[in-house]
């Protein structure tokens, strides 16, 4: 079937193509299309030509010109096209309009040695370090969505993002990272009548001396130094809790001084509800040091008597990590070391002439008391080997501190150790 002959006005000729002039004779009657069914094919080559063939209708008898143009043209014309689309790509204007759209910032932490960084809270031991990376969260023109991070892999909550979902920041308005710490806003609150807890929450302290940057290395220090408990003169490694935050702010060409939008990562009003999912590094000394070292940048809590409800929802922020107190803690190591506090052997000892540290001694984790006063052995500091008041201890009289049992226990006399190993 010669397919040429329902073509209703004309026909583009495609390289390679050659139409024959049509024969007068073939268009006498002047109205109906006369396309010639005549072609070859012939070779390309740089002088080819390619045309339209249209036939004209008006006039007796009817005409027939074929326009032609030469392929350079052609081809010329066709960069020049592509160049301007290439122009109007990289305009500031047409990048605005196809980059991602924004939606969300959240922390992720990568834990060294995991691969991976995680959008959640993390367990670590002492002393192991990590990395904090913002997260941008966006939708694609394609209507995907997507995640701007420096992070090689990415986890939300346990579930990983494809690798094809991550990106750099390739747009043309300037980033600012800004890092903060979520903290209680006090290292100690005493409840003394119902309803006492409502007075506590959370604060966002921005941490001035870390980089402005989508990755940082994380750190645990509270941001007040008063805070900070003697660890660095005591040769232990970081320990404790800290809950972060992430503002990322989009600058545009017109202002440099206010940002045209800004994402926040959840945030201190954000913790209490969402606490097992918030942005947190909990470190811990290992055994028995694991809870009490654990509690460390959290907000000690002491309901007063007669208040069991709020030593009941107390109980429950240890356990969820937003708070914790005394009891809350003592708790935990006696259902650790599998006893429970009826069960513990008390023997007094003289801190003058003490115990010896080690195997069937005194250990880390063990307690001393001292009438309504009770610590936990930490480390042997003084006389190596001998427990002494040079040896240091957790103590939660107001707020989590390290003290050396000659700050607690002052004066002669003799204090009672109870074993838990």
């Amino acid at each position: 079937m010669n397919l040429l002959r329902f073509a209703p006005v004309g026909l583009l000729a495609v390289p390679g193509t050659r139409f024959h002039r049509v024969p007068r004779a073939c268009v006498a009657s002047g109205r109906k299309p006369c396309i010639v069914n005549r072609f070859r094919r012939l070779a390309t080559d740089p002088g080819e030509k390619i045309g339209l063939v249209f036939p004209r209708l008006r006039g007796s008898p009817a005409q027939v010109s074929v326009v032609t143009t030469d392929r350079k043209v052609f081809w010329t014309a066709a960069a020049a096209v592509i160049g301007l689309l290439v122009v109007l790509l990289l305009s500031g204007k047409v990048q605005q309009e196809v980059a991602p759209e924004p939606k969300a910032a959240w922390v992720a932490i990568e834990v060294a040695g995991s691969g991976a960084a995680e959008v959640g809270r993390v367990e670590i031991e002492s002393g192991t370090s990590f990395t904090l990376h913002a997260v941008l969260e966006a939708e694609s023109w394609q209507g995907e969505t997507i995640y701007i991070t420096h992070a090689e892999r990415l986890k939300f909550h346990g579930a990983e993002v494809p690798a094809d979902a991550l990106r750099r920041w390739k747009g043309s308005a300037e980033i600012r990272i800004l890092w903060f710490t979520v903290e209680g806003f006090t290292p100690y609150l005493e409840v003394s009548q119902p309803r006492g807890l409502e007075s506590f929450h959370f604060s966002e302290f921005y941490r001035s001396e870390w980089p402005r940057a989508w990755s940082v290395p994380g750190h645990l220090e509270p941001s007040s130094e008063t805070l900070k408990p003697r660890r660095q003169a005591i040769g232990l490694a970081p320990f404790g809790t800290q809950r972060f935050h992430v503002r990322i702010e989009v600058y545009g060409p017109e202002s440099r001084i206010r940002p045209r939008q800004r994402f926040v990562s959840w945030g201190a009003t954000d913790l209490p509800a969402k606490a097992e999912r918030f942005p947190t590094v909990a470190a811990h000394l290992p055994g028995l040091l694991r809870a009490p070292s654990r509690v460390f940048g959290l907000t000690q809590i002491e309901p007063g008597p007669g208040l069991s409800q709020e030593r009941v929802r107390v109980a429950e922020w240890t356990r969820q990590g937003i708070a914790f107190s005394r009891l809350a803690v003592l708790k935990q190591i006696l259902d650790e070391a599998g006893v429970s506090y009826d069960e513990l052997a008390w023997l007094e000892v003289d801190l003058g002439q003490g115990p010896p540290w080690g195997a069937g001694s005194t250990k880390a984790g063990d307690l001393l008391r001292a009438g309504e006063r009770q610590v936990i052995l930490l480390k042997d500091e003084g006389l190596v080997g001998t427990l002494d008041y040079d040896d240091l201890c957790f103590d939660f009289l107001k707020g989590a501190s390290i003290r050396p049992l000659n700050e607690v226990f002052a004066g002669e006399g003799l204090v009672q150790w109870a074993s838990l190993q």
